[in-house]
């Protein structure tokens, strides 16, 4: 087949609804793993009855080594070359991936009976630490930075990857709704039990590694001959070998890449936090964890705004319309501040929290595919893998350090105190506690009323102050972010139309 002919064939691209599917299940599959993980600092003090400094320090050293995989991992990406495509192969790693992340739920504690107070939180919190590790840092790694890739070279035409990223989009907000509901509500079923947290683990497995099979089989990639021919570039020059340092130097010339990724990884922190930190807030400052199910089911009204995505981003622009949703998120945060002991407040800045994350869950690939596109024709440089890895390292620290800045406000503002006053004076829950009000925590609190005000003044700062502050700083980020506009004059200068396609001869 002659080069001319692949370039057609690939040029009248068809919608394929197998690689959607594909796609979304693994996307799915990835959002439900990342929730899962951001569930270890609760499930180590609350069910472990781990300290919030010591189970830190485990997510900071895990954090640290995620900083290193990702970068080696991109590079990894765009240096291979098998029958199977460049970014395919790995998203088989799902199923270690998974493996592990059931390995940390399924801690065996008995191995630590025994030991004194200090020595057991040392030892369960290096195990969780290993095997946490070995999720975020090695096999997610793997799994996150191939993924857009792995897009990028399956699906070549715009409208056809809009469509694709907005029907992944639909099916990852109704997947991790349903999970976002349920999760708070089995917690307080099992009543934080270690058992609970197994059980959801190995559901959660079971769908995400059938998703890694599932979508390595539908979700073939183009040749990079097809691809260089496509794209207008040399197929020698897709193939070289681009060394980490040449890269990162040539990022400082993608101030776009750099801007993005700092908006990836505040956003991400606000994400994880809403949810983490909202299940401390509903079950100690509100007084009820079963109601942040039904705070969150009010997400299901903005599914219908999805039909309208594809035609509000080609209007307005992507990074235009998550400017503005992420206003809407500033003022639902000061409607819960401002009235914070009523319900309907709290559904509605939840709502308005959430709302951002619409639009960044199904579109914000497609940012990411027009930076690739960007540093090319600004550098020379032709990178997929190392970008992914730019925005996967963003989002993947912020999910680690949101457990961390978590676990260190809590730990300041005395919130150990409350865990250690239920565990050691055998109350079932913090509720049961609670209800003996101001004598029951003078009584069996260390410090007192004061402690538990000073804990609960912790976990407002985290659940509300904390996402408002980013909140702002994304904004303005945003103010200064003009990929698109310069994108389609650089486009025009490289012989293409605005869009991207091929002037017609």
């Amino acid at each position: 087949m002659s080069t001319q002919t692949k370039r057609l064939n690939i040029a009248d691209e068809k919608f394929s609804g197998k690689k959607a599917l594909g796609f979304s299940l693994v996307r799915l599959g990835n959002i439900l793993a990342g929730l899962m993980i951001g569930e270890i600092t609760y499930f180590a003090t609350n069910s472990l009855a781990l300290t919030a400094a010591a189970i830190s320090a485990g997510v900071a050293f895990k954090t640290a080594l995620d900083a290193v995989t990702d970068l080696i991992m991109g590079t990894i990406v765009d240096r291979t070359h098998t029958k199977y495509g460049k970014a395919r192969p790995y998203i088989l790693a799902g199923i270690l991936m998974w493996i592990t992340l059931v390995a940390c739920f399924a801690i065996p504690t008995g191995w630590f009976d025994g030991l004194d107070a200090n020595q057991r939180n040392l030892w369960m919190v290096i195990y969780l630490t290993v095997f946490s590790a070995l999720h975020s840092a090695v096999f997610s790694t793997m799994v996150n930075i191939a993924y857009e890739t792995h897009i990028k070279r399956a699906i070549v035409k715009e409208e056809n990857r809009i469509k694709t990223l907005t029907i992944i989009g639909v099916i990852y907000a109704v997947g991790s709704l349903v999970l976002q509901i349920a999760l708070p509500a089995i917690i307080n079923i099992f009543q934080g039990s270690q058992t609970g947290f197994i059980l959801m683990s190995l559901v959660t497995a079971v769908f995400g590694i059938v998703a890694c099979i599932v979508c390595f089989f539908l979700c073939p990639e183009y040749t990079e001959e097809e691809l260089a021919a496509f794209g207008g570039y040399d197929v020698e020059e897709a193939q070289k070998k681009v060394p980490v340092g040449e890269f990162l130097k040539d990022v400082l010339k993608n101030k776009y890449l750099v801007m993005y990724t700092c908006i990836n990884f505040l956003y991400m922190i606000i994400l994880m936090s809403s949810f983490t930190t909202g299940q401390y807030y509903f079950q100690y400052v509100f007084g009820n964890l079963g109601t942040f199910s039904i705070v969150m089911a009010m997400s299901a009204i903005l599914l219908p705004l999805y039909a309208f995505i594809p035609k509000l981003c080609r209007k307005f622009g992507v990074a235009a319309v998550i400017r503005f949703t992420m206003i809407i998120a500033v003022i639902g945060v000061i409607i819960r501040l401002l009235v914070p002991g009523l319900l309907p407040t709290q559904c509605i800045g939840y709502l308005c929290v959430s709302l951002p994350n619409i639009f960044v869950a199904c579109v914000g690939s497609q940012i990411n595919f027009e930076l690739m596109e960007y540093g090319r024709y600004k550098t020379g440089v032709i990178a997929e893998g190392m970008y992914s890895a730019f925005v996967s390292f963003a989002q993947k620290m912020a999910t680690s350090l949101s457990s961390l800045l978590i676990g260190v406000i809590l730990s300041v503002s005395g919130f150990d105190a409350l865990t250690a006053a239920v565990v050691n004076n055998d109350f079932t829950s913090w509720e049961e506690l609670a209800a003996l009000g101001t004598k029951g925590f003078e009584q069996y609190v260390e410090g007192g009323a004061q402690t538990v005000s000073d804990a609960l003044a912790g976990i407002n700062f985290a659940y509300n102050w904390m996402p408002l502050i980013f909140l702002v700083i994304c904004i303005i980020l945003f103010g200064f972010f003009h990929l698109e506009r310069d994108l389609k004059k650089l486009r025009v200068e490289n012989g293409l139309n605005e869009d991207g396609s091929l002037k017609e001869q």
